[in-house]
C-alpha cells in the first residue's frame, strides 16, 4: 500500500522538534517495516530541500513553500499555496491513503477521492483547531482522552456522527530508550556537578504558553528566599532555522527577567538536544518542571521524565489535570509558585514517592507498541465515507448543558483552560455541586438570571449536551 503523509511541521534527518515529529517518525517507521511506500510531504526550509529517506520505505520530500518559522505557516502568496496544492494532489495521485499528522491541510478537495486520515496532537494551534471543523475526514485519531473531548463538545456540537469516527490512541512511550540511564558524560558536557548542583529541568520549546516565566519565578523564590544558591534551571536553546520573531522577544523578555531577579548564574541554555540524548537529560534532572498554561493534548516531556526516574511536576491544564492520578504525578494550580516551591523542597528533602508504581501506570497506558499498531490498523483499514452533514445544534430553555473538559473548579474559582486563568463563579460551582447536568430551565428557578446564563455560554463555562455521544 502507497502510503502519503503531511506534516506542517518541518522533519530533519538528523534531529526531532518535538513531541508530534517525534511520533511521525516512530509512526512511518512501523508503516514502512509492515511493507508499506510511505512518501512524507512536510514544509521546505532553508536547512533542507531535498529528498531524504527515514526508513527503506520511508521518503522525506520537504517541497512545501509554507511560511517558516511559526505561527502563521498559510500566510503564503497565492502563487505558493497554488504550488503546494498542486505538489500534493501529484502525490495523491497513485497512494492509496492519506494520513494528516495534526490535522493542519485545511483544503479538502485535494483528498475527496482517497481515504483520509488525520490525527489531532493539539488543541491550540489555529490550522489543528481549524482542522477539526472540516467535516470530510474518513477516520479521526485523537491523542488522550481529554483532547477527544474537547473535539466532541466543539466540532462535535455542528457534525453529528463525528464522534463515530473518532478513534482515541494514548501516545506511547518506549520504555526501553526512555529510562534511567548514566547522565554523567551529559553533566560534564554541560559543566555541571550532579553531586552540589540541584538541577531543574524545563525541557520546552521557547515559547508563550509553556512555563518559563513560571519557571523563572519559582527559581527566584528557592535562590533569594530558601537560599538554595546551587539551583540550576536547564533551558535548550531553539533550532536556528524554527526560531520566529515572537520567539525571539519572548526570549529576550525572559532574559530580562532573569537579570532582574539576579539569577544569570542559575540558568543554563543548554543546545537542542537529539532524541538519543534525552534519557540522559532526564536522568540528570532532580524535578522536570511543566508549569504552563498550554492546553497540552498529550505533553510528552512531563510523562518521558517520569519513566527516567525524575519526578514531574505538571500545571493542572488540559490532558495533565486526568492523565495519571494525582498520587502518581506533582500537580499544582497555574501560577501558584508558592505551590511549586513547596512541592520541589518536598522532593529535595526526600519525599516519599514510588517511581515503580509510576513506571508500571505508564507501561499500563503509554505502550508505544499498542500506538503504532493502533495506527498501522486505521489508516490501512480506512475506508471512504461521505462527508458529515454540517448541522445548527438546536438549543432550548430545557437544553441540558454541563461543564465541558477545559474547565475545573478550584473551590469557587473556575479555570478555563483556554482563557488562562481563574475567574470567581460562585453561582455557577453551586449548580455544579448539585448535579451534572444543567439546564436554563432549572438554572432560573434556583435564582439565576437569563442575562448570567447567557454569560456563562459565552465564556464557555456551559456546554450543550442533549445531542452528543459521549
Amino acid at each position: 500500500m502507497k502510503i502519503t503523509v503531511f506534516t506542517i511541521n518541518p522533519i530533519f534527518p538528523d534531529k526531532v522538534t518535538g513531541g508530534a515529529s517525534k511520533h511521525l517518525n516512530y509512526i512511518t517507521r512501523f508503516l514502512g517495516d509492515q511493507g508499506h511506500q510511505v512518501e512524507v510531504l512536510c514544509p521546505e526550509t532553508e536547512e533542507l530541500g531535498t529528498p531524504f529517506g527515514l526508513h527503506d520505505n520511508v521518503e522525506v520530500f520537504p517541497e512545501l513553500p509554507f511560511n517558516l518559522p511559526f505561527p502563521q505557516p498559510y500566510a503564503v502568496s497565492p502563487p505558493d499555496l497554488s504550488l503546494i496544492v498542486s505538489r500534493i494532489s501529484k502525490r495523491l495521485t497513485n497512494a492509496d491513503r492519506l494520513y494528516i499528522h495534526d490535522g493542519e491541510w485545511l483544503i479538502p478537495d485535494v483528498y475527496a477521492d482517497i481515504p483520509t486520515i488525520a490525527s489531532f496532537r493539539d488543541n491550540i494551534y489555529p490550522e489543528s483547531v481549524l482542522g477539526t471543523f472540516v467535516g470530510k475526514l474518513d477516520a479521526i485519531i485523537t491523542v488522550s482522552d481529554y483532547s477527544r473531548a474537547v473535539i466532541q463538545n466543539t466540532a462535535g456540537l455542528f457534525f453529528p456522527g463525528l464522534s463515530e469516527r473518532m478513534h482515541t490512541v494514548i501516545n506511547g512511550i518506549d520504555f526501553d530508550f526512555f529510562k534511567h540511564v548514566d547522565f554523567t558524560n551529559l553533566a560534564s558536557r554541560l559543566g555541571l556537578n550532579p553531586e552540589e548542583d540541584i538541577i531543574l529541568l524545563h525541557p520546552h520549546r521557547p515559547e508563550q504558553g509553556k512555563g518559563l516565566a513560571e519557571t523563572i519565578r519559582v527559581a527566584n523564590r528557592l535562590v533569594h528566599k530558601h537560599g538554595l544558591s546551587q539551583i540550576k534551571v536547564l533551558i535548550p536553546e531553539w533550532i536556528g532555522s524554527m526560531v520566529s520573531s515572537g520567539d525571539s522577544i519572548f526570549y529576550n523578555e525572559m532574559m530580562h527577567l532573569i537579570q532582574d531577579f539576579e539569577l544569570i548564574d542559575n540558568f543554563k541554555f543548554v543546545p537542542w538536544l537529539p532524541v538519543d540524548r534525552m534519557p540522559e537529560l532526564y536522568s540528570l534532572g532532580n524535578v522536570t518542571l511543566c508549569l504552563g498554561n498550554i492546553v497540552e493534548a498529550f505533553g510528552n516531556v512531563a510523562y518521558e521524565s517520569l519513566a527516567c526516574g525524575t519526578p514531574s511536576i505538571v500545571s493542572r491544564v488540559g490532558v495533565h489535570r486526568t492523565l495519571l492520578p494525582d498520587e502518581l504525578i506533582e500537580k499544582v494550580h497555574f501560577g501558584d509558585v508558592d505551590e511549586v516551591v513547596q512541592r520541589i523542597l518536598a522532593i529535595l528533602e526526600g519525599k516519599e514517592w514510588h517511581p515503580d508504581r509510576v513506571l508500571q501506570a505508564l507501561i499500563a497506558k503509554m505502550n508505544i507498541q499498542k500506538q503504532i499498531q493502533s495506527y498501522n490498523e486505521i489508516i490501512t483499514n480506512c475506508k471512504k465515507l461521505k462527508p458529515i452533514t454540517f448541522a445548527q445544534p438546536d438549543s432550548t430553555r430545557g437544553t441540558a448543558y454541563k461543564l465541558p473538559p477545559w474547565v475545573y473548579f478550584k473551590e469557587d474559582f473556575i479555570y478555563h483552560d483556554f482563557h488562562g486563568k481563574f475567574e470567581n463563579a460562585s453561582e455557577l460551582a453551586s449548580l455544579a455541586r448539585k448535579s451534572e447536568m444543567l439546564s436554563e430551565e432549572s438554572a432560573l428557578k434556583d435564582g439565576i438570571t437569563h442575562e448570567m446564563w447567557q454569560a456563562w455560554i459565552s465564556k464557555s463555562w456551559i456546554v450543550p449536551v442533549d445531542h452528543l455521544k459521549e
